[in-house]
């Protein structure tokens, strides 16, 4: 039987993934002779070839690619089982890490946090927040249990992961009470006034864009505006409308901070969606929340 070193294993695992032997040595914090020493070596465990040179570029071999299909099993099953016992019911509370895009709307992150306590009242959570990009890169590595991302990710895109829909939120433009009086024809009088955007990385923006070239508006672009707070916050300003889910501007709508242009939109809606990576042995947390968390949302 091959006894195969594991170690060697894993720093051919890292280069394949870092893309060459300098960036694995800074991510090892090893000197680039030891770390080839230990390719060569487990090469010639192997009797294979696993790297070859693509113009001057490390380039892995078709018998390498299937060890690192199989190094990508075994060291996320290993991260696995740390995670298990991590998470493994004890006198210690219950730990999740939870990431949300950027993008998606801190009111939908609240609820999010409220389910978590309401089913394990002295869980551990630590929520970061970044761009799509980096929320994936953090939950493929299982630095993160879980995402909250209003973008869908088609399954043969990222077949690695679970996804849920948690359910779609309607989207209404609104504007400042000054600023909605303009608009006495929707939505033809948005032509009228600035109009703020999300950036391109949400869907709202290209579902808007489109609305807006089938109704034949041409409107002032003000600006685009990423965090969803900090939009409404504009447009409670005066700065110009948005497109904004109803659920972020609930409360705005009451009390009249906020004015929607159309009652009877109808045609835009943001959907929310949980991801966790696919694993033996999910978070208890994570996999209550994928299984049973179906939030209530704003109707039409």
């Amino acid at each position: 039987m091959l006894a195969l070193n594991h170690h060697h294993l894993y720093y051919f695992w890292v280069v394949a993934k870092e893309g060459s032997v300098t960036k694995a040595c800074k991510k090892l914090l090893l000197a680039q002779p030891t770390v080839s020493s230990q390719i060569i070596q487990l090469e010639k465990s192997l009797g294979k070839k696993l790297f070859a040179r693509d113009k001057k570029r490390l380039a892995l071999t078709e018998d390498g690619r299937l060890v690192l299909d199989y190094a990508e099993a075994i060291f996320n099953t290993a991260q696995e089982l740390l995670d298990a016992l991590r998470d493994r019911p004890t006198q210690r509370s219950l730990r999740i890490q939870a990431g949300v895009v950027d993008q998606v709307s801190k009111q939908v992150a609240r609820l999010l946090l409220q389910e978590i306590y309401r089913f394990k009242p002295d869980a551990h959570v630590t929520l970061l927040e970044g761009t799509q990009q980096a929320m994936l890169a953090e939950l493929a590595s299982h630095a993160v249990d879980v995402v909250l991302t209003n973008v869908e990710i088609p399954v043969d895109k990222a077949p690695e992961f679970e996804r849920v829909a948690l359910g779609s939120l309607p989207v209404i433009f609104v504007a400042s009470p000054a600023l909605s009086r303009k608009v006495k024809t929707f939505p033809s009088d948005l032509a009228k006034i600035p109009l703020l955007l999300p950036t391109q990385a949400s869907p709202v923006w290209g579902d808007s864009q489109h609305y807006l070239n089938k109704s034949k508006v041409e409107p002032r672009i003000a600006g685009e505006i990423q965090d969803v707070e900090l939009l409404r916050q504009l447009v409670i300003d005066g700065v110009g409308a948005a497109p904004i889910n109803k659920l972020t501007v609930a409360e705005d709508l009451r009390s009249g901070r906020l004015i929607s242009l159309c009652r009877d939109q109808g045609q835009l809606e943001e959907t929310v969606w949980l991801l966790a990576k696919k694993r033996h042995r999910l978070n208890p947390i994570a996999e209550h929340l994928l299984r049973d968390y179906r939030p209530s949302l704003p109707a039409r």
